[in-house]
């Protein structure tokens, strides 16, 4: 009984995720056309595997990824993670499968010479650049309490010079949730074993976001030069 309430289970979460998989692919298809968003969709699958795979390698859990149109896709934990550099590391697990997904895509550009990987290419890391800003609820959030809480001002500022030029409302409610957020956490009295965070791993911490950061500025600005 208990293994058929499980399978039913596991059942409804791949539903749930390949359902949410097919409304973001009919809607981004009719807004960018069947390739682009095919491509879209195995590239946000990618970032968000990243996820998955890290959660389960630290025996949390998680539901499959669930995709919404236009904004992306989340995965839920089961269980909250054990300390900040359990956090970091679920964070930044995304961004890096993000990167080789946008990658390879750019491989097969070289190779092929068809526009479409290039743009694929160029898209994957934008996405995965801005997912490492650092500010809440974005994934580079998440990564620079374990490293220095004040990258959190930077991400704030770069997310403000985004929006100034932009006047994209979505930015507006990330600064928002971000404030917000920033304003719990101050008031909040975390155990001491959750947020400390040895200096030897905060340096491993942050290395791996600036190579991450490093890596997708450079394959951004080559991607867009091509595009160009």
């Amino acid at each position: 009984m208990l293994w058929e309430i499980k399978n039913a289970w596991l059942i409804a979460q791949l539903c749930t995720t390949a359902g949410s998989m097919l409304v973001s692919l009919v809607l981004y298809a009719y807004a960018f056309g069947w390739q682009f968003a095919t491509g879209l969709v195995l590239l946000l699958l990618a970032h968000e595997w990243g996820h998955v795979l890290a959660i389960r390698l630290l025996g949390l859990g998680a539901r499959g990824p669930l995709f919404i149109p236009f904004l992306g896709a989340v995965v839920q934990l089961k269980r909250p993670p054990r300390s900040l550099k359990c956090d970091a590391g679920i964070a930044l697990a995304g961004p890096a499968a993000g990167t080789l997904s946008a990658l390879c895509c750019l491989a097969v550009y070289l190779w092929v010479d068809t526009k479409i990987w290039l743009v694929l290419a160029y898209t994957g890391c934008i996405l995965n650049l801005f997912n490492l800003i650092p500010c809440s609820p974005l994934d580079g959030g998440k990564v620079v309490p374990a490293i220095s809480s004040k990258l959190w001002l930077a991400g704030l500022f770069a997310l403000t010079v985004i929006f100034v030029n932009t006047r994209n409302p979505f930015l507006l409610l990330i600064i928002l949730f971000s404030l917000v957020h920033a304003w719990k956490a101050a008031g909040e009295n975390l155990p001491h074993e959750y947020c400390w965070v040895s200096p030897l791993m905060r340096l491993k911490i942050g290395l791996w976001y600036f190579i991450i950061l490093g890596v997708l500025s450079v394959a951004t600005v080559f991607t867009h030069r091509l595009l160009q």
